[in-house]
């Protein structure tokens, strides 16, 4: 909490006027207790109060002096009843009526303050909530730049792959479970490496993976599995093959099957 913000927002003259409801005055006589700035500004407003009354500006409300200085735990020093050898003071009083107008200027300057301590709290209220837009707007542009520069991470990282000597892309096109189904098999006949790009791959089920095979002397040969989800632009490693005239693609159970699912073959590309 901003404490000269608290001060400044006219509670304390509404305190000393005992213009405020007993949660609020609770709520002041805890900020005073907690904060002696608090302490110190409801002490000062008390005392400027009292000095327009002594001068027979505004005629103070009989109970706030003592209800002040009990709630702030204070004595009273010009109560009578507190100490019987003070003795209160003759109040000078003019016969021309000019404090009465002192009166009503203490109490427009009184009004003016707190109008001016409401325009500036709703002009802070109003700058935090701009301010509280644009960081949510710098997030959403942090958020969006770092989709963008994943997404030239993983472009840099395909072409790594793809600018390596002997390789050879093996189209896989789809089967009448998935007409439309495509997936591409850059085959490093160097290093034997396979990068699998699955993108044009339905997304298969939480219960199944597809599996990736090789065909090498007419038998599959188990490539690794592998999820179809979100953004497939990244290269999927899959594992090494020397040798292969074809690839394929199934819908197995997680983990992988031992044999191919003949009728659960998605896409499948010779080479």
């Amino acid at each position: 909490m901003n404490i000269e913000e608290y001060i400044s927002s006219g509670i304390l003259e509404a305190y000393i006027f005992d213009e405020l409801s007993e949660t609020d005055r609770a709520e002041v006589r805890s900020m005073a207790e907690k904060y002696p700035e608090v302490k110190l500004a409801l002490e000062e407003t008390e005392e400027t109060f009292l000095a327009f009354t002594a001068k027979g500006a505004i005629e103070a409300p009989s109970d706030v002096k003592s209800k002040l200085f009990t709630d702030l735990g204070l004595e009273d020093s010009s109560n009578p009843k507190q100490d019987a050898n003070v003795k209160a003071l003759p109040v000078e009083k003019k016969a021309n009526g000019f404090y009465p107008y002192i009166s009503a200027a203490a109490s427009l300057v009184a009004i003016i303050g707190i109008v001016l301590a409401l325009y500036y709290r709703s002009q802070w209220l109003d700058s935090e909530s701009r301010i509280s837009e644009l960081i949510t707007q710098n997030q959403t542009i942090a958020q969006q730049y770092n989709v963008v520069k994943n997404q030239a991470d993983q472009y840099a990282s395909n072409l790594e792959v793809l600018r390596k000597p002997g390789l050879e892309t093996v189209e896989l096109k789809g089967l009448d479970i998935a007409p439309d189904a495509n997936a591409i098999v850059h085959w490093n006949k160097k290093s034997s490496e396979v990068f699998l790009n699955a993108k044009k791959m339905p997304s298969n089920p939480d219960d199944l993976q597809y599996q990736l095979w090789a065909i090498v002397e007419g038998k599959p040969v188990d490539m690794g599995v592998f999820d179809v989800a979100g953004d497939m632009t990244s290269l999927i490693k899959m594992k090494s093959i020397k040798n292969a005239s074809a690839f394929a693609v199934t819908l197995e159970p997680r983990g992988g099957s031992i044999n191919p699912t003949m009728e659960q073959m998605y896409v499948i590309g010779q080479i």
